[in-house]
């Protein structure tokens, strides 16, 4: 962003040094200079403007993530071009001197005349090899056109996902053991795993916060738990840990395999971004299995489990329901209950309130006045009672026509059975879920993969298969993106027609953003780093970055053009004239970047993908458009002519 708003003042103030340079007073060079550049600069500007609106548009996550982006953007880039042609210029009148051959250079001006002759030999160079190039146009462009396609290869086989991994130093981390496990037995086991995590922790713990089981209530919406049988473990590392979270989730997993098993467990170390980012699930695969018959659900989601464990980069691979809790089943004789003189609303009130609570459906409470405190008060069997085998036939339901209370077994028959412990739905389908965590590769490949596989199986008449959760979101926002990328070069060209009154020349400006296509998939195939919604929204970014470079390179190359040189003659000083300016605005962009890019703190990896994409772009962009753009230019030119 700190490039982005110098860029402007470089291009108008390089343009007053250069009039200086040619002999003018530097108020008159503060006027031709600032007046010269007016219309490149505003193209610019409007430009770096336009490729943001879109954002504005899309829906999701990604509107919520990049809206305040294009909005800060917009706003800095209008202050940028205002104070670039108005305080700038007349900065330079007032702190810049007139020219002065025969002045003895100072020390100090003496460093800096150092380097403006380095950038003066740099230009000549270029000046050469862009006459060199002009020579061999055809060949050039077809050998810039070779890199592209291969770029576009390096690009298509570059992993992507959906956000970069960021070291938040936290994990959950899901513990499901066998169903039916009682509450007793899930907290002895969840305290040996607290203390294998104190110990391999060590100092860099900072909290840790176990839950088990669930009350089967309201508070049951606001827990991943589902019985008795499951818990969670909250993990939080202090700022100064030494090792990353996802080192401690990989010698955590492995342990907890070794020491406790035929225990489930899934890490999740995501934190709230991820989380809201892959729409709340627990692990960025989530593959959903849809039909009415829960054994037929469970079996091929069973399948599906089995085979995506079989990919070596999938970790914590599991199936979310399951149908084999054991259970109670009751089953109420209502001929019998009616001659009894009992109501089975009431039977299954009394049934409630033995086990659980009179509170779930009967909502009173007691007001403690000494502090305004209320207590719910109910009414249950005491734990001892509910632990005997004989408790549910021996629950009293009281009766209408007899005074005395009649138990279960004589109206209702109790046998042992297995019941899903939860059943979800999906558009009122229900629904089995298969999840997995991804370790050492990007999700988008490995969940290709998984589709592949998918694509092979055969399902049943009725069940679907399909992807769920990050995968999804993956999907609905690189298309998003996508389309604002089209929209972001269509309303480039259409802002950069009208001001050089051609149809030729946008088209020609509008061709670097394929060269910095080129940077980027070089840079982010170097680098290692995957295709994610922050690098796309950088490719953006580097379509009005490098577009601006095309602007003022065309802008003067014309008014050469204008004043009455030939083609070629024009193309070598304008590109020579903007050489320096188009240098420094790449620098500026490119080294503010760089320290995020290089950045190593955790957190700081959500970041270094958009500051790769557009150093990457805007370096490409910047070595190429200072020769393709002359080449094209000089192919219309001629085409121009002719028609004119």
């Amino acid at each position: 962003m700190l490039g982005l708003l110098v860029d402007n003042s470089i291009v108008v103030l390089e343009n007053i040094d250069r009039h200086i340079q040619m002999g003018k007073t530097k108020h008159q060079a503060a006027l031709d200079g600032a007046l010269e550049v007016s219309s490149p600069v505003l193209a610019s500007t409007l430009v770096i403007i336009v490729v943001f609106f879109p954002v504005l548009f899309l829906t999701g996550i990604t509107k919520f993530l990049f809206s305040p982006l294009a909005i800060t953007v917009a706003g800095a880039m209008i202050g940028s071009y205002i104070f670039s042609l108005t305080l700038i210029p007349l900065a330079a009148d007032y702190l810049l001197k007139d020219k002065n051959p025969d002045k003895k250079a100072s020390k100090f001006m003496y460093v800096f005349g150092f380097f403006q002759r380095f950038i003066n030999h740099l230009k000549n160079h270029y000046q050469n090899s862009l006459k060199w190039i002009l020579r061999f146009r055809k060949i050039a462009l077809a050998f810039t056109f070779a890199i592209f396609i291969g770029s576009l290869y390096l690009l298509s086989n570059t992993g992507y996902e959906l956000f970069p991994l960021s070291d938040v130093g936290q994990m959950e981390i899901q513990v499901r053991m066998e169903s039916g496990t009682t509450l007793q037995n899930t907290n002895a086991t969840i305290a040996e795993m607290e203390q294998v995590i104190r110990e391999e922790t060590g100092n860099d713990l900072e909290q840790l916060i176990g839950n088990i089981g669930v009350f089967y209530d309201l508070p049951a919406a606001y827990t991943p738990n589902s019985g008795t049988q499951d818990a969670f473990i909250g993990v939080q590392l202090k700022e100064t840990q030494t090792t990353s979270t996802f080192e401690y989730a990989s010698r955590l997993r492995k342990i907890f395999h070794h020491k406790f098993p035929g225990v489930e467990v899934s890490f999740n170390t995501g934190g709230m971004i991820t989380a809201a980012l892959n729409e709340g699930k627990p692990a960025p695969i989530d593959v959903q299995v849809k039909g009415n018959d829960l054994k037929v659900l469970r079996s091929l989601a069973e399948r599906i489990r089995d085979t995506v464990a079989t990919i070596e980069a999938t970790r914590d691979v599991r199936v979310l329901q399951r149908i084999d809790q054991p259970a109670k089943n009751i089953d109420i004789d209502r001929i019998k209950a009616a001659e009894l003189g009992i109501e089975p609303v009431d039977a299954i009130k009394n049934m409630v309130s033995a086990l659980n609570s009179s509170v779930t459906f009967n909502k009173a409470f007691w007001i403690d006045e000494r502090n305004g405190n209320h207590c719910y008060v109910g009414v249950t069997y005491p734990q001892s009672h509910i632990d005997n085998q004989f408790v549910l036939e021996n629950v009293g339901v009281g009766s209408k026509t007899q005074d005395k209370t009649i138990p279960f077994r004589n109206f209702s028959k109790i046998t042992d059975g297995a019941n899903p412990v939860e059943i979800n739905h999906h558009n009122l389908t229900r629904e089995f879920n298969v999840y997995a965590n991804v370790e050492g590769r990007d999700v988008g490949s490995v969940s290709d993969e998984i589709q592949n596989m998918i694509d092979n199986m055969k399902l049943p008449a009725g069940y679907e298969v399909n992807f769920q959760g990050e995968v999804a979101v993956i999907k609905s926002s690189f298309g998003d993106l996508g389309l604002g990328l089209v929209l972001a070069i269509v309303l480039a060209f259409l802002i950069i027609t009208p001001l050089f009154r051609s149809f030729l020349q946008p088209v020609v400006i509008i061709f670097t953003f394929p060269l910095g296509i080129i940077g980027v998939a070089l840079l982010m195939w170097l680098t290692n780093t995957n295709l994610s919604i922050q690098s796309i929204m950088g490719i953006i970014m580097m379509v009005g970055i490098s577009v601006s470079y095309g602007n003022i390179l065309v802008d003067r190359i014309n008014a050469l053009t204008y004043k009455g040189q030939s083609t070629m003659e024009a193309i070598v000083d304008g590109a020579s004239d903007r050489f320096r300016p188009v240098l420094m605005t790449a620098s500026t962009t490119i080294l503010g970047l760089l320290p995020t890019a290089l950045s190593t703190k955790p957190g700081s990896e959500a970041n270094v993908p958009l500051a790769i994409a557009v150093i990457g772009g805007t370096f490409m962009a910047t070595l190429l458009t200072l020769y393709i753009i002359p080449i094209l230019y000089s192919f219309i030119a001629k085409k121009e002519k002719n028609e004119n």
